[in-house]
């Protein structure tokens, strides 16, 4: 019998060569899509469950509420953190921070020199906690030494040419460290995106430099705790806040209010799925899981379009066998043996798809990985997770797709069949409610695709409310004066400025500051003098920062700070009525909120005034997820960090020529270290990584679907035009026209898309609604969208429908009609 429904199918298949690949086409190519999205999910769902004991691991995250801002939650702590936590609490068996370096290394060894590496100082007992997969030497103790520095096996082909240098030297910033082990290389679903990890215990560490300091709040590293066996989080919450008055009570020099800080302790794996706060010193962007579900809903969506295709085809083919069925029933055949046969040929054409698609998910996976920047492997055969997760699918989508058709088929009567009457293929409104789903999909896919694309634009341009074209960044730290100097007598440079990293977006500094009754807590950036013309920024009131004015930037002056210029959010959480309001005021400011501790070791720097002397637009280089901050800018040294880098406005007409220019003058006058160029574009695109894959996989989503859908509304125009020449017929000899036949038809076809629109438009809307409520400015839901898409859908339907329906329209009535 198997043998029988085997051969029946094939001879099925071979009869019907263009349907049966067409099917199979749709299907294949609907798995492949969904195969790939769905390994995207899994990678972005098992960030960092490789290391050994994740279960017992926890990152420390912080909110900390603040009297006159909003909450700040961060992934970042208090270098005394670690310590003091692990004293107070006996669950806790270890605690390691890793801190990353707040300016890129220079590392050499021999004429390899880069600045490209993302390196972390990290305590001696980060790789107990985290036990890394280690390739050479002990990782438990290999930071113990304040030289000592741990390697990727990429870093050390790279500089030592061969996997285990244990003992060379490597120098990072000009110090000798010494390799005491290397690591395998690291997946690319782990936050831990270092390369190198040096002794925290390095007098050049951030850590060893701050650490004997009682300064000023900072969240600074990153803390991880290791818990004992059987510990919970939830048992050491209770305490945290007594733990937190006794260890850092707070108090502000500007007497703004109580400040509040909670601690969180974070599953290791579940950092990567919570978008807290900004990460810095190279973590990975945090991904939303709502709109990870998104996604994989849009791999699911692909597989039911192509499944709905299926069934189309399939029972608009139906006709086509009646005689077969009826001969097989005349024969003896049951309808179980019928129901039994057709559902072995739907899996037969979804384990032929299934093989199309596994082979185009292979051909595919180097150029997803690329896009994706990730190490994802498509292993079936040693993951049998993986193997029984595409297996189930594909039986699934079988069963699921193959079931309406093999009822239908089933179903013929063998008298009405062979005695040649009209034949019954199932109803129409279930063919056609399959097409409305199908462009209904579509429809919303195109709308998402546009309405991502619209709003990564507007980031990346107008939204960020400055002209970044044709700037260049040279980041150096700090930035020299000499250098700077040198560059702007370039004859493609128009201006140079240095400037600090929180107004490069690098870094984030606050202050609490009063001006008059009015008390706020503000960003705070160091800018050069030329700053604010690199952007074409123009001040909206008063003036910007005048070389010729030797007081705007003065230092250490003892009664004040030299003069400010705010932004016009600052204008207005300051009370003044207009930006003109500002100009000549007074804005006294002293630095960070302090911390005060039992034996304070520094002295919290003094409030001093500050004269407003203009008043420049909102403008940011950070991302549009977050409203942009009141936010004050001053040239001086007394900003820490000084500079971080040059901004450089570049003319455009001989650009190849400058860049060669400055690469020049840095080599003559960057100490040696490595040229770290980069177009606040390239910088600024880091950004929004997440949106671009975001917007890419559904507009790749969409051409899938599009094609997917046409396919199956030019198998129901097929069986349409078949089931309907007769009618077509008569009323063409009645007198109606090709024209009028074609109008007819055209309708027919444009109907299901009509009501498609119907039910995609506010979908797509309610669903573009909440994710653009994740960024602080964004676009408009434009109208003109959802009636292009909505127009779009309808033209695509009538190009999928025209030739078969201007073909039926033109064919003479007594073709039809002769044997009546």
């Amino acid at each position: 019998m198997f043998r029988n429904y085997l051969a029946a199918a094939l001879r099925n298949l071979a009869r019907n060569r263009l349907y049966a690949g067409i099917t199979i086409a749709g299907l294949a190519v609907g798995f492949a899509a969904a195969m790939l999205i769905g390994l995207y999910v899994r990678d972005e769902l098992t960030f960092d469950r490789f290391v050994p004991g994740h279960e017992r691991v926890y990152l420390v995250t912080e909110t900390i509420n603040l009297p006159t801002a909003k909450p700040i939650d961060t992934k970042l702590s208090q270098i005394k953190l670690a310590k003091l936590i692990k004293a107070d609490f006996p669950e806790i068996e270890l605690a390691a921070r890793l801190s990353g370096a707040y300016f890129p290394p220079t590392v050499r060894r021999g004429d390899i020199v880069t600045a490209e590496q993302n390196l972390y100082w990290a305590d001696r007992d980060f790789f107990r906690v985290m036990p890394l997969p280690a390739l050479a030497g002990d990782t438990a103790t290999a930071l113990e030494a304040p030289d000592s520095v741990v390697i990727t096996r990429a870093v050390a082909r790279k500089y030592f040419g061969r996997d285990a240098p244990v003992g060379k030297t490597l120098l990072i910033n000009r110090q000798p460290f010494r390799v005491t082990a290397v690591l395998k290389d690291l997946p690319s679903n782990t936050n831990i995106a270092g390369d190198i990890f040096a002794s925290s215990l390095s007098p050049q560490s951030p850590i060893s430099q701050f650490e004997p300091i009682n300064g000023p709040l900072d969240t600074t590293l990153f803390t991880y705790l290791q818990l004992r066996p059987g510990a919970s989080p939830a048992t050491m919450e209770p305490r945290v806040q007594r733990f937190l008055a006794e260890r850092f009570p707070l108090y502000s020099q500007a007497d703004l209010g109580p400040i509040q800080r909670t601690l969180h302790f974070l599953p290791l794996t579940r950092v990567h799925l919570t978008p807290v706060g900004q990460d810095l010193y190279n973590f990975k962007s945090p991904v939303n899981p709502a709109v990870l579900a998104g996604i994989g809903l849009v791999g699911a969506l692909i597989v039911i379009v192509a499944a709905i295709n299926f069934v189309t085809l399939m029972t608009a083919r139906a006709a086509r066998r009646a005689i077969e069925v009826g001969v097989r029933k005349a024969a003896g055949a049951s309808r179980r043996d019928l129901f039994w046969q057709f559902m072995g040929e739907a899996f037969l054409y979804v384990i032929a798809a299934g093989l199309l698609a596994v082979s185009l998910a292979e051909l595919l996976m180097p150029a997803f990985n690329a896009f994706l920047q990730r190490k994802m492997t498509f292993d079936y055969l040693h993951d049998p997770g993986l193997a029984l997760a595409v297996l189930g699918a594909l039986l699934t989508t079988a069963v699921l797709a193959g079931v309406y058709p093999a009822v239908i088929l089933s179903s013929f009567r063998p008298a009405a069949v062979l005695k040649g009457g009209a034949v019954s293929v199932g109803g129409g409104r279930v063919r056609t409610a399959l097409v409305v789903a199908q462009f209904a999909v579509l429809i919303a896919l195109v709308l998402m695709a546009t309405t991502v694309a619209r709003q990564t634009l507007y980031a990346l341009n107008e939204g960020m409310r400055l002209n970044k074209d044709q700037v260049l960044l040279l980041l150096s730290q700090p930035c020299v004066e000499p250098m700077r100097d040198e560059v702007r007598k370039l004859p493609g440079v128009r201006f140079a400025a240095c400037a600090g990293a929180n107004v490069l977006a690098l870094s984030h500094s606050n202050d609490a500051v009063a001006v008059g009754p009015h008390k706020l807590t503000m960003a705070r950036s160091a800018v050069d003098f030329d700053f604010f013309s690199v952007f074409g920024l123009r001040p909206i009131a008063g003036r910007v920062f005048d070389r010729a004015r030797p007081a705007d930037g003065a230092q250490g002056m003892p009664a004040n700070y030299p003069p400010v210029v705010i932004n016009a959010t600052a204008v207005r959480r300051l009370g003044f009525a207009s930006p003109q309001a500002a100009i000549g005021k007074t804005i006294v400011w002293h630095g960070n909120w302090d911390i005060s501790m039992k034996a304070p070791t520094s002295v919290p720097e003094v409030a001093k005034p500050s004269e407003i002397i203009g008043v420049v637009p909102d403008f940011t280089l950070g991302s549009m997820r977050e409203p942009i901050p009141p936010s004050m800018y001053a040239i001086g040294r007394i900003l820490p960090p000084d500079s971080i880098g040059m901004a450089i406005k570049l003319d455009g007409r001989r650009l190849p020529e400058t860049l060669v220019a400055i690469d020049r003058l840095w080599k003559r006058l960057g100490e040696g270290r490595p040229t770290m160029r980069y177009f606040v574009d390239q910088l600024t695109l880091r950004l929004y990584v997440d949106s671009i894959i975001q917007g890419a996989t559904v507009a790749i989503a969409s051409l899938i679907a599009l094609s997917i859908a046409c396919l199956g509304l030019f198998a129901l125009s097929a069986y349409t035009t078949e089931r309907r020449t007769k009618e077509i017929g008569v009323r063409k000899a009645m007198g109606a026209s090709s024209a009028d036949i074609l109008r007819l038809l055209l309708w027919q076809f444009t109907q299901p898309v009509l009501w498609a629109n119907v039910l995609a438009l506010p979908v797509a809307w309610l669903a573009m609604d909440w994710w653009l409520k994740g960024f602080a400015y964004r676009v408009d839901q434009a109208p003109w969208t959802f009636l292009t898409a909505a127009g779009a859908a309808v033209l695509i339907a009538w190009g999928t429908v025209f030739v078969h329906a201007l073909r039926v329209s033109r064919a003479r009535p007594v073709g039809a009609l002769r044997y009546e």
